[in-house]
């Protein structure tokens, strides 16, 4: 205790008001006068090893998926109810429709996002709508739950989501699952076009690339490394 009200210059009471919150959250571990990193801190280190390492894995096949499509093709992860792109690389084509590395979206209008709310916040939906209110982008936004509801069970049911034209009018945008050995989804992958290079008649094609990358990068940052342990 002395140790850190000298390191981070704080008083006691201001101190020991913020380790007993930390330890309620199990981010830190009291032992008799000691305190130590909790199993949720640690948990969260991981994840962020883990996830950085998984994202230079995936730089790779999120380039090849923009080279086969000849669309510009990007990575996700989910970050407090919101996704973050985490990776982007361009087409050829000149008309830039995709958000840069370091953009957070929302998740209702965005294919990511949906591939997020799918398989990860479906049964806390309401919640995370009163954090993060559906706005209306374009006339094409889902702007209620039960229309959303029904676009995630699609999302589930399909294997992939769709962002037409709901974020941006002139945009369509796929996004496809990444899981890890677990079988738990940790980012999504795609890709975004304009919708006059990108016709709903590709949408079939794209999905088995967007698969074919998904595949990939699980394998590289997922598989392998499972399997060397085991």
């Amino acid at each position: 205790m002395q140790e850190l009200m000298a390191e981070l210059e704080l008083p006691r009471t201001t101190l020991f008001r913020l380790l007993r919150t930390l330890c309620a959250e199990q981010m830190v571990q009291k032992r008799g006068k000691l305190y130590f990193c909790g199993a949720e801190l640690m948990q969260l280190g991981f994840n962020i090893i883990h996830s950085d390492r998984m994202h230079q894995l995936a730089i790779p096949h999120v380039q090849r998926l923009a080279l086969k499509s000849g669309h510009t093709a990007h990575l996700a992860v989910p970050n407090n109810g919101q996704v973050l792109i985490v990776e982007v690389f361009d087409s050829p084509n000149p008309l830039l429709v995709s958000k840069r590395p370091g953009v957070q979206a929302q998740m209702h209008c965005s294919s990511t996002g949906k591939v997020f709310l799918a398989h990860l916040y479906y049964d806390n939906l309401e919640l995370l709508i009163q954090e993060h209110p559906m706005e209306r982008h374009t006339e094409h936004t889902i702007t209620d739950i039960d229309s959303l509801r029904k676009e995630l069970k699609r999302v589930v049911a399909m294997g992939y989501a769709l962002d037409d034209r709901e974020y941006n009018k002139d945009a369509r945008c796929l996004a496809v699952p990444v899981r890890d050995n677990r079988g738990v989804v940790v980012a999504s992958i795609g890709i975004t076009a304009p919708v006059v290079a990108f016709p709903m008649s590709q949408v079939q094609a794209i999905v088995e690339l967007a698969k074919e990358a998904a595949n990939g990068i699980y394998r590289d940052a997922y598989q392998v490394k499972h399997e060397k342990a085991s």
